[in-house]
């Protein structure tokens, strides 16, 4: 079971009076997976937040069909001092129910088997973004939300990890909102891209992407998947110039 999301005119206002995101409306269907791009400032991290209710919004409501959400940061943000698996198994932890075996799995799950024992500062970036993942995946999720995981990392590792995630989330259907800067990759994981527009953040486009859903990396150099790309730069345009 997926949980599904629905804004009913959310809107936030931050206290010097900014309006960060006009009131928005937006479903999003259990098990699906839906990219928000958008320039600097639209509003992308701060509907995600409250979508995570980690942020309140000024106005509307936000509503979920379930409470499990798991959560990847731009930032790895690991423990120093604690090995993979302790960074692992900390919402676990913290919930009161510690379960190395569960954190173990998790990291195979993203390609970390063997690595439990390895420190942060031993781990490549791209490794540590597996062990946040693997973090945010831990507890089971059934919606998981993640902000520009990959935006710090070399292209190739991206790439990489763009495959990896869009495996897991075929094998698991987890309903994922994913925000980032990149056409590319908001098309090559997404089944919808939702295009925001800054000054106040609104949502100026809603693209479903026309690609089979079983998608190899040598998609990436196919005219269609660069046709869906330029769908959606069309409308992040379109709305770059109305604002």
């Amino acid at each position: 079971m997926t949980a599904g999301v629905t804004l009913r005119g959310v809107g936030k206002t931050f206290a010097a009076g900014i309006e960060a995101v006009a009131p928005t409306d937006l479903t999003i269907a259990p098990g699906s997976f839906v990219s928000l791009v958008g320039p600097s400032g639209c509003g992308k991290s701060t509907l995600l937040r409250m979508i995570a209710g980690l942020a309140a919004p000024t106005i509307g409501t936000v509503e979920r069909t379930d409470d499990a959400v798991g959560f990847v940061f731009q930032s790895p943000t690991l423990m120093p001092w604690a090995t993979a698996l302790a960074n692992c198994a900390l919402p676990l932890r913290l919930a009161g129910n510690a379960d190395d075996a569960r954190a173990t799995e998790a990291l195979k799950r993203v390609g970390l088997g063997g690595f439990e024992s390895v420190y942060p500062h031993a781990l490549s970036g791209g490794m540590q973004m597996r062990v946040s993942i693997a973090r945010a995946i831990v507890t089971a999720p059934r919606l998981l939300l993640m902000d520009e995981p990959f935006a710090a990392l070399d292209e190739i590792t991206r790439f990489r990890l763009n495959d990896d995630l869009l495996a897991l989330w075929q094998q698991n259907r987890w309903t994922v909102v994913f925000v980032t800067h990149s056409i590319r990759e908001a098309v090559f994981l997404s089944e919808r891209v939702v295009v925001l527009a800054p000054r106040p953040g609104r949502i100026v486009a809603d693209v479903k992407i026309d690609l089979p859903s079983i998608r190899a990396p040598a998609m990436r150099l196919s005219h269609a998947f660069t046709d869906q790309c330029a769908r959606v730069n069309a409308a992040l345009s379109a709305g770059e110039d109305a604002a």
